[in-house]
């Protein structure tokens, strides 16, 4: 009789440790198993960053650029869609970096809230990304449409498909990543403009040029014109409600409403600032990386608000 209780406490033991087992095994348990009565850990696959350069052609120069690759880029042959982030006025290649984006892209990928990417972060000084007119003639444009992809395709995994591209930017790469995509509907299809700047003729740079150069570097005029261009985008629009820019992208949302484009548009609390654009980099990987996963999904708003 004992040595039935023993077998029946035994087999009882056994199936509530069964029962205890989890059905989906934790990150923790996929990283580390028992072999021979050792405990073996393997680390988890992290990101990482790298610093290129390469020959622009447009440019006549090398130029840098800083790479995010996704945890796992490494260890698999998959290949990888790409946003393409630009800085402003007084930024640089690391500008989004110091924002948070590559860690809100850490956290949001390990939680599998938004699929792997690679994101390029290329050097534009104070060249409002657009090829010149005027006696420079610098060709900042071709060199962000043409040079880099095409660069990027050459180095990384890449889907080398406009469905599987998408450039944003804060301030003078926010007019950027607009102006570009507008004029390379080929090579982007997803564009957010981050605190979007827009100039008036009277305002613009002289590497803007004449009225009908600056037409062809205006986003405003661009859509005018060509709005089955702007259609083509899955275009994301925010900006700051004490930002001094505010006035005019409210009255490019406007036209857009009244040509019939689809597009997001966010006035948010805040100023033209780093805080502002810091605040709110979960939100612009979320568009991205929403858009990447299906053309045909809703955009995601934080609003609630959906785009079809």
């Amino acid at each position: 009789m004992g040595g039935w209780r023993r077998t029946r406490a035994v087999a009882l033991a056994l199936a509530l440790a069964v029962a205890a087992i989890p059905l989906a095994p934790s990150r923790a348990a996929l990283a580390a198993f028992t072999l021979g009565g050792e405990r073996s850990t393997f680390p988890a696959p992290t990101s990482r960053t790298e610093t290129q350069t390469f020959w622009s052609a447009a440019l006549r120069r090398e130029m840098p650029y800083l790479v995010y690759l996704p945890a796992g880029y490494g260890a698999s042959g998959r290949r990888y869609p790409v946003l393409y982030m630009l800085h402003g006025m007084s930024g640089s290649d690391t500008e989004w970096r110091t924002y948070g984006l590559l860690d809100a892209a850490d956290r949001m990928m390990a939680d599998g809230e938004i699929a792997p990417f690679i994101i390029i972060m290329p050097q534009g000084d104070r060249a409002y990304w657009m090829d010149h007119a005027g006696p420079d003639h610098e060709a900042w444009g071709t060199y962000t449409a043409r040079d880099l992809v095409a660069e990027v395709d050459s180095r990384y995994r890449t889907i080398r498909d406009r469905s599987a591209r998408a450039i944003g930017g804060d301030s003078m790469g926010a007019h950027g990543a607009l102006q570009l995509a507008l004029n390379h509907v080929d090579v982007f299809s997803i564009v957010g403009s981050h605190s979007l700047v827009l100039r008036s003729f009277e305002q613009a740079f002289p590497f803007f040029g004449d009225k009908a150069q600056y037409a062809a570097r205006d986003p405003m005029t661009i859509v005018r014109t060509r709005p089955d261009l702007a259609v083509s985008l899955r275009l994301w629009i925010d900006i700051g409600s004490q930002d001094p820019w505010a006035p005019r992208a409210a009255l490019f949302n406007t036209e857009l409403d009244r040509l019939g484009i689809p597009h997001a548009w966010h006035e948010w609390a805040g100023g033209h600032s780093r805080a502002y654009w810091g605040a709110h980099v979960c939100d612009y990987l979320r568009f991205y990386g929403d858009s990447f996963a299906s053309a045909d999904a809703p955009l995601y708003f934080p609003s609630g608000a959906l785009l079809p």
